[in-house]
């Protein structure tokens, strides 16, 4: 995933505000006008010092000198992507409290007032549910209505123990300091899950808001490519969570794999294995021992996955990687390492013997052949992730609790 240079923070205690309504543009003059008129409707209605920002990502149809006219601050982005103009939306504005919005007039940014008096009652992020307010006729393909949207609000929730209804919605609110903390790097939509599942993660203080999704007043097709993009969402959502794609099905590989090799080496060679009515010979060794190294690599590859997500990506601590790393040295990694390979290399020397012992003639050895290969690919999938992890353990010590 790409990174973003984002812009340096150059905001001073003396000319701060209270809110400021960041709205990322792409050829929006159609309907930039409205949506700067309602969001400073809101400023008025609550009250606070605010400002109206547009994040601009290369407009030519004169959108940023209309911004400019109607008394709103253009920021220049000059990265493309949905996610990079709001981050630098959003770093460049001086407001406490941040709302976002497309400017396309598709929400209603009156209907912030509520979202923003949440904020100010203490909440950390406040996000915006089309499906609990109003969807207007044509506002919302059915597919995102009925397949994209509920999906993915069903995933995050499982994986995250969370309870958003509408992850897709894209008018949020949140306090500048909370979206700091996020630590926010997705160039493009996916930069709306990103948010979620880091909000969820680091458990900041969340709500909802319902608010009304109106058809938007573009005359041309929208930005949004609901397949490819609903994949990026999907990718980055299971990046965060490691139980799901690496620790539970190689726990499960590992297991299965382990308890078939112990049976069959128990086993005289060439003498079935009986579980019931399912019968297993000696080219199952074969399948134990690609389960149980596909089953390792999972739990090594999701160990290293979690640590580098924890140090790179929300750059945050954790008590059991703590504990882990605490207890889990390079020298025991080494050491761990040696004393696999060590036993794989006895049980080959082993099989050497017996086949020196039949004077080099046929050898019902496979499984313990198989099995000690096991024990070496262990060792060394051990020690080379050991260094992959020995590195990151450095980074992690310095990341702050």
């Amino acid at each position: 995933m790409r990174s973003i240079t984002q812009p340096e923070q150059r905001t001073s205690k003396s000319n701060l505000v209270d809110v400021s309504f960041v709205l990322p543009c792409l050829n929006e003059a159609r309907t930039l006008e409205t949506c700067i008129q309602k969001a400073k409707t809101a400023i008025a209605e609550l009250g606070l010092r605010g400002e109206v920002v547009i994040a601009d990502n290369g407009s030519d149809d004169g959108s940023q000198d209309l911004a400019n006219s109607l008394g709103a601050r253009v920021v220049d982005v000059p990265v493309r992507g949905y996610g990079a103009a709001l981050i630098w939306g959003i770093n460049a504005a001086q407001g406490t409290y941040v709302v976002m919005g497309d400017a396309d007039d598709s929400y209603d940014f009156r209907e912030a007032v509520a979202m923003v008096q949440q904020l100010e009652s203490g909440y950390d992020l406040v996000v915006g549910t089309r499906l609990k307010g109003r969807i207007m006729p044509g506002a919302m393909p059915w597919k995102n209505r009925y397949l994209g949207t509920p999906v993915l609000t069903a995933v995050v929730n499982s994986l995250y123990q969370s309870n958003f209804s509408d992850v897709n919605c894209g008018m949020r609110a949140f306090s500048k300091r909370a979206f700091q903390r996020l630590q926010m790097e997705s160039p493009g939509m996916e930069f709306a899950s990103e948010m979620l599942v880091k909000a969820a993660i680091l458990g900041l203080k969340i709500t909802e808001v319902p608010i009304t999704l109106h058809r938007d007043g573009r005359d041309r097709p929208p930005h949004l490519r609901p397949w490819s993009d609903g994949w990026r969402h999907l990718k980055y959502i299971l990046l965060f969570a490691p139980k799901v794609i690496y620790w539970v099905p190689g726990s499960f590989l590992l297991s299965f794999g382990l308890i078939l090799a112990a049976m069959l080496n128990l086993t005289p060679g060439g003498e079935a294995v009986y579980i019931g009515q399912f019968r297993f010979n000696d080219h199952w060794i074969v399948v134990a021992a690609l389960s149980c190294l596909l089953g390792y690599e999972l739990l090594l590859t999701g160990l290293l996955a979690h640590l580098y997500t924890l140090t790179h990506r929300i750059q945050r601590r954790s008590p059991r990687m703590d504990r882990l790393v605490k207890a889990v040295s390079i020298e025991k990694i080494l050491l761990f390492s040696l004393i696999m390979a060590g036993i794989g290399i006895s049980i080959e020397l082993s099989v050497l013997r017996s086949w020196f012992a039949v004077e080099f003639g046929p050898l019902q050895a496979i499984r313990p052949a198989i099995t000690g290969m096991v024990f070496i690919l262990i060792g060394a999938q051990t020690l080379f992730s050991g260094l992959f992890y020995a590195v990151l353990c450095d980074r992690y010590r310095f990341t702050p609790k």
